[in-house]
């Protein structure tokens, strides 16, 4: 049995996670900001589910956090780095505040989460760091700019991080899905006017957004039966698409970068200095 460390806990794929991974035996120290909402978890599952205290955004908090698990639990095998927050707006539009607050959570949160379990996860030359990413971090969407942005850094700061690791024993796994049934976006984490400019692209936006409550195609549960297919597998991905609304995200991004680098090729080639 394995002991897995889990961020973002109260709700969505952060609870299912717990959830499924408790179901299979294995011990999990399920965190959020408000440790009562784990309760329920915890008295299910009394001798596998540790409910913890953890805000990604205060290093205090994630350096108390993980002291706090491994001295309960012992060595911790898995990171599920999942806390995040959503923003919606056109970039020109959006709060600076609320940018730099979702920059915290969603980008700060996972690289504090992750760097203070990479000593133990060194020391004993194994480990898995699962990060719940975005289809938002392969490709830019409207009305998304600075949470792709978020999830971007994610993944470039993972893709840096599994190739510093990777000979330590330490494995990383970028998780990327399309819309998933869960409470992602807090109230206020929205900016729904419009200039005149933008209505042509982000009104249609919008009315998919508003349609998008609870007709998700993505599932908390099956997400997390994913991550436990990915835990289990000898070689897992560095990143992982999951579902099909993603997947078809992916290769549409894929071909338009492809037929770029094609079309271009030439000018690419003139760049760089005559050999020799």
């Amino acid at each position: 049995m394995a002991t897995w460390l889990i961020t973002g806990c109260s709700t969505g794929i952060g609870r299912a996670t717990v959830e499924a991974v408790a179901r299979r035996g294995h011990t999990v120290v399920a965190t959020a900001r408000r440790p009562e909402t784990l309760d329920d978890l915890a008295a299910a599952y009394p001798d596998l589910v540790v409910p913890l205290a953890l805000d990604v955004t205060e290093e205090a908090s994630v350096d108390a956090a993980v002291s706090a698990a491994l001295t309960a639990v012992g060595p911790v095998d898995v990171l599920v780095n999942n806390a995040g927050i959503g923003y919606f707006s056109t970039i020109e539009e959006s709060d600076a505040g609320d940018v730099r607050a979702m920059m915290e959570a969603n980008f700060w949160g996972v690289a504090r989460v992750t760097t203070a379990l990479l000593p133990h996860f060194r020391e004993r030359r194994a480990g898995h760091i699962l990060t719940v990413s975005s289809i938002a971090g392969v490709r830019g969407s409207v009305g998304l700019g600075y949470y792709c942005a978020t999830k971007f850094a994610v993944s470039g700061f993972m893709e840096s991080l599994a190739a510093e690791v990777g000979h330590l024993g330490i494995k990383v796994t970028v998780i990327e899905p399309g819309p998933v049934r869960s409470l992602w976006i807090p109230s206020g984490a929205k900016k729904e006017e419009i200039l005149p400019d933008y209505e042509a692209v982000m009104r249609p936006f919008w009315d998919r957004i508003n349609g998008l409550p609870g007709k998700q195609p993505g599932s908390p549960e099956a997400l997390a039966e994913a991550m436990l297919a990915l835990v289990d597998a000898g070689e897992p991905p560095l990143h992982f698409i999951a579902g099909a609304h993603a997947l078809a995200g992916t290769r549409t991004k894929i071909e338009r970068l492809t037929a770029d680098v094609d079309t271009w090729e030439n000018l690419t080639r003139s760049v760089d200095r005559p050999a020799g």
